[in-house]
């Protein structure tokens, strides 16, 4: 049904999508608070990849996580679940196929809205389409849809707030394991540093060269014993992450400062050790916005990546985003054979940047 139909009184049961990575659904969050203020006592329900849902198991905004497999695998079972529940209204704030519109008109949902889509196959199934706007930050880019459902401003810092819950007693936790595993034992807690790195991204293009996070933690380790490098990644990182540990153990001389935790962290732990982090130093990917979200300093690396649409909008005397203007034009972005500009962010300006953050040169 178009918009002109759409009476926000009568809306009892909403579903909210975002079907892609964490980022993605990280950035969905001020639009399901924002609409939660808006439509006080309507259940809403958060459709999000599998992968990712461990990461909102807490997450007491909505009222149940469905878990979306990607494409259209087991889309029967996913329309039916959808036709129980009876929603009267989907909003689509991010996702790369048609399956989640599809399945939302299957399932008999009279109005869809949906972020900007380039493929026009499931544009007739819409009530409206906002288009994208890449002059604004993704958070803001989802909001546009609400302001144009609800005809609501949504234009205060408080607005583009992303905020997960955390367990301080996991926190504490995890800040003691990493203590009891490092070798500094006769320093003061207080006097102690651990810095997270995520080396990797979802693409080869938006990773910091694996022998400049070497270098930076062969320097951070090298300065009076303060500090101490916790690796953090997936599965697929497992291997690089020993590479990285064992080529700053090499080049320092020491052991037992470097902790690979890659492959070793749930989604669901990811905010607690991100908050048991003094600072994350980061490409931009996914844990970046988890860091952002539990109030975690961030050093951040951007030089392809749109910094206005993906970089910090909050607490931003916490974050540091370090960036480099684009070598080439146009740039091809994740089609890129042979990344080299992250490389343009040298290690030195980094490490002075987390000195700096930390307040300890």
């Amino acid at each position: 049904m178009p918009l002109e139909k759409f009476e926000p009184s009568r809306v009892k049961r909403a579903i909210v999508v975002s079907s892609t990575a964490i980022g993605d659904a990280l950035f969905a969050v001020p639009g399901i608070r924002a609409l939660k203020r808006i439509l006080p006592g309507v259940s809403i329900d958060f459709m999000l990849r599998d992968k990712v849902a461990g990461l909102f198991e807490d997450f007491a905004l909505v009222d149940e996580i469905i878990p979306y497999r990607g494409r259209y695998r087991n889309g029967l079972l996913l329309v039916k679940r959808l036709k129980r529940k009876r929603y009267d209204i989907c909003i689509v704030f991010h996702d790369s196929d048609s399956c989640p519109v599809t399945a939302a008109s299957a399932s008999g949902i009279p109005f869809i809205f949906r972020i900007g889509q380039k493929d026009e196959k499931t544009a007739h199934l819409l009530s409206a389409r906002i288009p994208y706007d890449n002059g604004k930050h993704a958070i803001d880019q989802r909001l546009e849809v609400l302001r144009r459902i609800f005809n609501k401003a949504l234009d205060s810092p408080e607005d583009l707030r992303m905020d997960l819950p955390v367990d301080h007693k996991k926190v504490q936790e995890f800040r003691k394991r990493f203590m009891e595993q490092t070798c500094d034992s006769g320093m003061k807690e207080e006097k102690r540093f651990f810095i997270a790195f995520q080396f990797s991204a979802s693409g080869a293009y938006k990773e910091w060269p694996e022998e400049n996070f070497v270098r930076l933690g062969a320097g951070l380790i090298a300065r009076r014993g303060l500090f101490n490098i916790v690796l953090v990644g997936g599965p697929s990182d497992i291997r690089k992450g020993e590479r990285i540990k064992k080529n700053i153990e090499a080049a320092t001389g020491r052991t037992g400062r470097v902790l690979n935790m890659a492959g070793r962290v749930s989604l669901k732990d990811l905010p607690v050790v991100m908050r048991a982090m003094d600072l994350l130093v980061t490409n931009d990917t996914g844990p970046l916005h988890v860091a952002i979200s539990v109030g975690t300093m961030t050093v951040s690396l951007f030089v392809p990546s749109n910094l206005c649409g993906t970089g910090p909008v909050q607490d931003l005397h916490l974050h540091k985003v370090i960036s480099k203007p684009k070598p080439c034009s146009p740039c091809v972005e994740k089609y890129c054979r042979k990344p080299y500009c992250m490389g343009l962010i040298s290690p030195e300006e980094v490490d002075r940047a987390v000195v700096s953050a930390l307040c300890c040169s």
